[in-house]
């Protein structure tokens, strides 16, 4: 006879459950770097832009080219502003996902550590039973002597 764990269907529920949490995490993790290297780009195209505003003043530089440099370091300004709370909510997310993950693992850690303990409990449950009825064997073959 074999050993069967009476919550094995249980564990695997639990272990379908982190690998799922597991694709969440990961996924949510993927988002947040989209978002942050797109906030990277942005933040990077306002400095360079900036910088050549700078330039071009220090050499003079129309009024109407000031306006609309200024127009398009503003726009990239509120693009900025709308990416950081992108950001700030997918990084949110993906540390809430950690967290349930990290919950998940260890709930699937617990039927793990009952299911060894159970195998440790039959397999010393067995060789006892074993052990009877060698015992049983050679009390029988001492008594027919």
């Amino acid at each position: 006879m074999s050993f069967k764990f009476a919550l094995q269907k249980v564990l695997e529920v639990k272990d379908f459950e982190k690998t799922d949490a597991e694709r969440a995490y990961t996924e949510s993790v993927e988002e947040f770097e989209g978002v942050a290297t797109q906030l990277y780009e942005l933040l990077k195209k306002k400095e360079e832009l900036v910088e050549e505003t700078e330039k071009k003043l220090l050499r003079g530089l129309a009024i109407s080219s000031i306006q609309l440099n200024e127009q398009n370091i503003s726009f990239l300004q509120t693009e900025i502003n709308k990416l950081q709370l992108s950001t700030q909510k997918a990084r949110q997310n993906m540390n809430e996902k950690e967290k349930f993950l990290l919950f998940k693992t260890v709930d699937l850690k617990k039927y793990e550590k009952m299911k060894k303990i159970k195998q440790a409990q039959y397999l010393e449950n067995e060789k006892r039973e074993e052990l009877k009825f060698l015992d049983e064997v050679s009390i029988q073959q001492f008594v027919r002597r």
